[in-house]
């Protein structure tokens, strides 16, 4: 999140000195290099072939930057996949089901890695039962590896390192024909279809959709104070947290410096730092000339793990064509206060009554940006 333009400016402006006074301040608040370490050469001097493929599976895209895994390797080659329930979203995923696709694009991630070792991966779904609405202590998986001099390293292994969700406005060239069907192509679940949309049309009405569904979270107090609650402000909340929603950079120092942002100013709707994060958002998602969805049958918890594979392997062919890609999927949340908007949703894309739509993103092109914080893999590990 960043301060909008014309308040930076109003800022920079006003407080000069203070900006002067502060400016060895505003430097130690960039991005902590121990809180994106895991994502230089992971797992290089491991010994344990397990640790050295989950340092990559724990890159993988999730809900919020909750990094919401545990991980026993109590068996020898096997991987046994935990949900930790202190990292969930209950307000705005009241049912986990984006937590779960966070897993399964954690297992995919896993694979992946195996893959480049010459070994491959059976993975055995929730083990001891599936779960109900509810996450409970039962495991989300079991993995285990199983050599396989056959196996080559699968294309996608390479990306890993540069995919990112890109949470900016997008240029406002359109998607290419070329590199929307390249994305299709490479999608290779179909009990998971993918959607493209780049008619201009739906496109204008799918921006006015995600806008109404951001607003409504953040204009819903206990939705809006769960991402408050998350958010690590300045550099030593980052590299203390290294997960979450990362607050860093120089108008985050400036308003910190000046009193401006904190989490009292972030989660009133009063303030400008609530409403320059309102502008923001607008500013993203009418920057957007494309969406794409993913759209399921059912939805049961097997179902959010297979979306979750699907979603990383398609995030990975977008990092390695060039296309950026950032889910922006309130819409899709499962709490009263976005049902109506969500019905309009559904029907707008003639999305059949009993199906799911898992996933929506946006889909063009950006600058090149940074990784989000991970935490260290022995964080994860229960034993």
């Amino acid at each position: 999140m960043s301060l909008s333009r014309r308040n930076f400016i109003t800022i920079a402006g006003s407080a000069a000195v203070v900006v002067a006074a502060g400016h060895h301040l505003v430097r130690r608040d960039a991005m902590p290099a121990v809180a994106i370490a895991p994502w230089s050469d992971p797992g290089a001097a491991e010994p344990d072939r397990r640790k050295r493929l989950l340092a990559y599976a724990i890159l993988a895209p999730n809900p919020h930057n909750m990094q919401p895994w545990l991980v026993d390797l109590s068996q020898p080659d096997r991987i046994d996949l935990y949900c930790d329930r202190d990292r969930l979203l209950p307000h705005t995923d009241p049912f986990s089901r984006q937590i779960l696709i966070g897993h399964g694009a954690f297992l995919e991630l896993l694979d992946l890695a195996a893959s480049a070792e010459g070994y491959r991966t059976e993975i055995t779904y929730f083990p001891a039962g599936e779960f109900g609405d509810l996450i409970d202590d039962r495991p989300v998986a079991t993995v285990r590896l199983v050599a396989d001099p056959s196996r080559t390293p699968d294309p996608l292994f390479e990306q890993i390192l540069q995919r990112r969700s890109a949470k900016v406005p997008f240029a406002a060239t359109p998607l290419t024909a070329e590199h929307g069907q390249a994305l299709v192509a490479a999608y290779r679940d179909p009990t998971c279809p993918l959607t493209i949309a780049t008619d201009q049309s739906q496109v204008l009405a799918l921006q006015g959709v995600v806008q109404s569904g951001v607003e409504i979270e953040l204009r819903t107090p206990r939705t809006y104070q769960e991402s408050v609650d998350v958010m690590r402000i300045g550099a030593r909340e980052v590299a203390e947290h290294r997960n979450g929603i990362d607050l860093t950079g120089v108008p985050i120092s400036i308003g910190r410096l000046l009193g401006l942002v904190n989490r009292e100013k972030l989660a009133d709707p009063t303030t400008q730092a609530f409403k320059s994060g309102v502008a923001m958002y607008r500013q993203i998602a009418v920057a957007t000339p494309a969406f794409a969805w993913i759209t399921t049958v059912d939805n049961r918890r097997t179902t959010q793990l297979a979306v979750g594979r699907a979603y990383a392997r398609l995030n990975l062919q977008a990092t390695a064509l060039g296309v950026a890609m950032h889910p922006m999927s309130q819409v899709l949340q499962e709490y009263d206060e976005m049902r109506s908007l969500q019905r309009g949703f559904l029907s707008l894309l003639n999305v059949a009554e009993g199906e799911t739509v898992q996933m929506l993103v946006r889909l063009g092109y950006a600058a090149p940006q940074p990784p989000a914080p991970r935490r260290d893999l022995q964080d994860l590990l229960l034993t």
